[in-house]
C-alpha cells in the first residue's frame, strides 16, 4: 500500500509546478527549417522583433522570415519534406502547418533531397513535458540506485554508452551478454564506456554498481543495445555526410537525425556542442532536455530544466 501510495503522489506532485515553464516552452513543434542562409536574413517571432540569422534555424507557427537585397534562404517543412525557396526582399510567414509569402518571392513546394527529420513533431511534444520541473532543495539518500537507458543503438563510429555517476567512492561493473567490463569511477556527472565492437544486432547489458569489491546495486531488468551492421552505419555516414553538406558544421540538424534513429548518446553530444555555442536558442532547448531524459541523466536533466526555466523568465530570445 505505502508503494501505490508514493507512486500515487510521483503522478500528482507534478501538477502543482506544471504552469511555471510549461506554457512559456509550448507552442507546438516547429514547422519548417530555414537552411543554406546567404546574406541579410533576419527572423522574428512576432514581426516586430527582428534578429539576424547566418545559421541553420527551426521556426514555429508565427515566425516571420525577412531578406533584405542579397539575402536568400531554403524552408524545408518538417512534415511534408517539401522545400520553397525564399527570394530577396521577401518577407515569409510560417502558418500551423506551411509557409506564405507576405511580401516578395516565395517559390512553388518542391521535393527536397535531403532527409527528413523523422518523427521530429513527436519527440518535440515529449521533450516539453520534461522542461517542467520543481526547484526544492535535494534530500540526502543512503539508497544506492542507477537507472540506464532501456534500449541504445551504438556502432564503431559511436560506441559510447553512458549512464548517471552515482559519486567518486563507486566504480561500476557494465555486463553486456554475460561479459564483464570494470568501469573506474569518475568525480564527473556522467560515466561513459566506450563498449568493444559487438556483432550486428541485439545485445543484453546492466549495469552494477560497486564500492570495492561488493556489488551494492544491480538492476533487476536489463537494458539492450543495437549494435549498428556495417551496412546500416554505412546509412548512417552517408545521410550525415548529406547534412554537413546542405548545412556545414550544424551540429543541431546532425543531433535531430541521429535523435531520430535513437542513437540517444551521439545526439546527446551533438546537442550539447549546438548549446555551447547557441545557448540563446531556447525553442529548440528542450531536446537537450529531452536526450539527458532518455539517457536517464536526471541530475542534468533538471539542471537544463532549471536553466531553461530561468532563460525564459529573462526574456531569452532565440
Amino acid at each position: 500500500m505505502r508503494v501505490r501510495l508514493l507512486k500515487l503522489v510521483g503522478l500528482l506532485v507534478p501538477s502543482l509546478w506544471l504552469g511555471i515553464s510549461m506554457n512559456a516552452a509550448a507552442g507546438g513543434a516547429p514547422v519548417a527549417m530555414l537552411t543554406q542562409v546567404q546574406g541579410d536574413v533576419q527572423v522574428s517571432k512576432d514581426g516586430k522583433e527582428w534578429k539576424a540569422v547566418d545559421r541553420n534555424k527551426f521556426l514555429f507557427a508565427g515566425y516571420q522570415v525577412k531578406t533584405g537585397a542579397n539575402g536568400s534562404g531554403k524552408l524545408v517543412n518538417q512534415t511534408t519534406n517539401l522545400t520553397q525557396e525564399v527570394g530577396a526582399g521577401s518577407v515569409v510567414e510560417i502558418t500551423e502547418t506551411d509557409t506564405k509569402a507576405i511580401s516578395g518571392k516565395l517559390s512553388e513546394a518542391a521535393q527536397d533531397s535531403g532527409s527528413l527529420a523523422s518523427g521530429l513533431g513527436q519527440r518535440f511534444e515529449k521533450a516539453q513535458r520534461y522542461t517542467t520541473v520543481r526547484r526544492s532543495v535535494e534530500k540526502a539518500s543512503t539508497e544506492v540506485k542507477l537507472d540506464t537507458i532501456a534500449e541504445v543503438t551504438l556502432s564503431s563510429t559511436y560506441p559510447d554508452l553512458v549512464w548517471s555517476s552515482m559519486g567518486k567512492e563507486y566504480a561500476y561493473r557494465l555486463v553486456i551478454d554475460g561479459k564483464s567490463h570494470n568501469v573506474a569511477a569518475t568525480e564527473s556527472d556522467v560515466v561513459r564506456f566506450s563498449v568493444p565492437a559487438l556483432s550486428p544486432g541485439m545485445h543484453e547489458y546492466q549495469v552494477e554498481v560497486m564500492k570495492g569489491s561488493d556489488s551494492v546495486f544491480a538492476p533487476k531488468k536489463t537494458g539492450k543495445i543495437k549494435w549498428l551492421s556495417k551496412e546500416e552505419e554505412t546509412q548512417i555516414a552517408a545521410e550525415l555526410a548529406k547534412i554537413e553538406k546542405t548545412s556545414p558544421g550544424d551540429p543541431l540538424s546532425k543531433a535531430v537525425f541521429l535523435d531520430g534513429k535513437e542513437m540517444a548518446v551521439s545526439a546527446m553530444d551533438h546537442y550539447r556542442k549546438y548549446f555551447e555555442a547557441n545557448a540563446d536558442d531556447t525553442d529548440m532547448y528542450p531536446m537537450l532536455i529531452k536526450a539527458y531524459h532518455d539517457l536517464r541523466l536526471e541530475k542534468l536533466k533538471k539542471e537544463s530544466a532549471l536553466k531553461l526555466q530561468d532563460m525564459l523568465k529573462a526574456g531569452g530570445k532565440s
